[in-house]
């Protein structure tokens, strides 16, 4: 057996984080008490992180659950051990993945955490029924590539209570990573049988609604408790008073989240006091706050995220040839846009040039030399192209009533692109439909074929944006979303997935990045750093690029 090696613990790091502050300025130190009421760009969908896969929902839950593992803080990519004692032991063949548990922790009801509550919750994942369960569950599916008997998940085996094993079909290099996703918590069976969370209906499950309110729904091992929902107004959370590590436990009494429809109302609601915190700004309140003495922009350092030029080179019937099928008019296209001048006019400077189909912080990131903004390498593109006079046409879609955290201006970014096209003899005809579910629908199926699109890491591993979101195979035949086909890329992608050392897997998802770079199926634009803003009496903020933050950190300076 190989050991994993060990990080950093999670105690040390919190309580170094709790010295400074990234929100304001100086103060004696950490004071205890107080209700931090946070704005959330939508509601938690429900209190079950099993079922969800929106960043709200996950945010509320991060404060709740536990799994495993978890993400050093202020990381997207460095995992570290959480109710396991230390990272696993793995099996030369990576089939066999063993975790030694930290003992004595309780749930919030006062059952125990052990080995059985480990094994009851990844059985239940597995053994989901069709419909709603498994529809939500979808992070699950992702991961595991299915249910039941579709599962890469064999079995998990508790031989004692503080030992689990974990026994795949194959080896499964994201094993590690994506199981730091609060939709791998682990919550109390007790809590979970005693109020109905395994009903098949999501809208009859009192568990996954939250409707009962304390200790009866999202009952885990976290620094802070579920308390009440009321959907569409608030959700409450009150501070563990048993958590088990002390050193590590949180100075708030209380976080209440409360959702708003649109930016303008999230920053007004800061500004009148109503609220203390706004988890993502967008790049106008990003200006404004930057004007207030009494407010702070939070940095989160490089986002988990990547705003591309999504293409489609299928060949659509009774239509002139596609344009898009041909690789230098991908590379003009690439030259021909200004990603500096979109961050700066479209996100207030809170972006970064992408140069990959990765973010910079994610799991075996790789920096590739993607064209820069050059008119005239456009232009030498367009030549290679067959098209040095241009006269090229396209179709480049943008939605409407995206969330501001998702794409704050798509309108006026498809509009500055337009114009950087057309500078090279490229005319983007602008379209445009409603963000859900008509866009959304829309690039799954194909439908689109150059359009706006922003992608969010579930975890900030390679596999997350190369293959799940983006180029993967299903039944052998390329996503209908972009129609690109590239079989060796396919093959290295597969490989790397299931390669059981850690530095094949590193080699071959750099390949893999080579192969995408080398062909230009889309074109990277930028990774949004999401910052978020309040007031400066709100101390210890530690953000991440992902917004996977525990608040155990954060006090109140008033």
């Amino acid at each position: 057996m190989k050991r994993w090696a060990s990080m950093l613990a999670v105690l040390a790091l919190v309580a170094v984080a709790c010295g400074s502050s990234s929100a304001t300025g100086q103060s004696s130190g950490p004071k205890s008490g107080g209700t931090l009421t946070v704005a959330l760009d939508g509601d938690m969908k429900y209190a079950d992180p099993s079922f969800v896969n929106d960043s709200s929902s996950l945010y509320v839950a991060d404060q709740v659950v536990e799994g495993l593992v978890g993400l050093e803080p202020g990381t997207i990519s460095t995992v570290i051990p959480v109710l396991a004692s230390a990272l696993p032991t793995v099996s030369p063949d990576g089939l066999t993945i063993t975790f030694k548990l930290r003992s004595g922790i309780k749930f919030h009801d006062g059952t125990d955490f052990n080995a059985a509550a480990v094994k009851f919750n990844y059985d239940r994942w597995k053994n989901l029924p069709a419909g709603d369960l498994q529809n939500g569950a979808s992070n699950y599916e992702t991961v595991f590539g299915g249910f039941l008997v579709n599962s890469n998940l064999a079995s998990v085996d508790a031989p004692d209570p503080s030992t689990v094993v974990f026994s795949l079909v194959k080896p499964q290099s994201n094993f590690l990573i994506s199981q730091t996703v609060a939709s791998f918590g682990i919550q109390s069976p007790a809590a979970i049988k005693a109020n109905d969370g395994n009903n098949p209906k999501l809208s009859k499950n009192a568990y996954a609604l939250g409707s009962n309110g304390k200790g009866k729904a999202m009952v885990g091992t976290g620094p802070f408790m579920f308390s009440e929902r009321k959907a569409n107004d608030h959700v409450t959370l009150v501070k563990n008073p048993n958590y088990w590590n002390p050193v590590a436990g949180p100075y708030l009494d209380r976080i209440v989240f409360k959702p708003f429809a649109d930016s303008a109302s999230e920053l007004a609601a800061l500004q009148s006091g109503a609220i203390d915190l706004v988890e993502t700004l967008d790049p106008a309140a990003v200006k404004t706050l930057r004007g207030k003495s009494n407010m702070v922009v939070l940095d989160r350092g490089t986002g988990c995220n990547i705003t591309q030029l999504g293409m489609n080179a299928l060949p659509v019937p009774n239509a002139p040839a596609n344009v898009l099928a041909s690789k230098n008019l991908r590379f003009a296209i690439a030259a021909a846009v200004n990603r500096a001048a979109y961050i700066n006019g479209y996100y207030a400077g809170e972006a970064t040039v992408a140069d990959n189909w990765l973010p910079a912080g994610a799991d075996y990131y790789k920096h590739e030399y993607l064209p820069a903004y050059n008119v005239t390498a456009a232009m030498g593109y367009m030549a290679q192209a067959g098209h040095s006079t241009g006269g090229v046409s396209v179709d480049l879609w943008y939605p409407t009533g995206a969330p501001a955290s998702v794409m704050p201006d798509p309108k006026g970014l498809a509009q500055a692109i337009a114009l950087d096209l057309q500078a090279v003899g490229i005319t983007a005809r602008l379209r445009s439909e409603a963000y859900s579910p008509n866009y959304l629908a829309d690039e799954a199926a194909g439908k689109l074929p150059m359009w706006l699109q922003s992608q969010s890491c579930k975890w900030g591993g390679a596999d997350d944006f190369l293959y799940s979101s983006f180029f993967h195979y299903t039944n052998d035949l390329a996503s209908p979303t972009y129609n690109y086909t590239n079989d060796p890329l396919n093959t290295v992608m597969l490989q790397a997935l299931s390669d059981t050392d850690s530095a094949k897997a590193k080699a071959d998802w750099y390949k893999a990045q080579d192969l995408i770079a080398a062909d230009m199926p889309t074109v990277p634009l930028f990774s949004a750093k999401l910052p978020a803003g309040a007031h400066k009496y709100v101390m210890g903020f530690v953000g991440a690029g992902n917004r996977t933050e525990v608040l155990t950190t954060v006090w109140l300076n008033k």
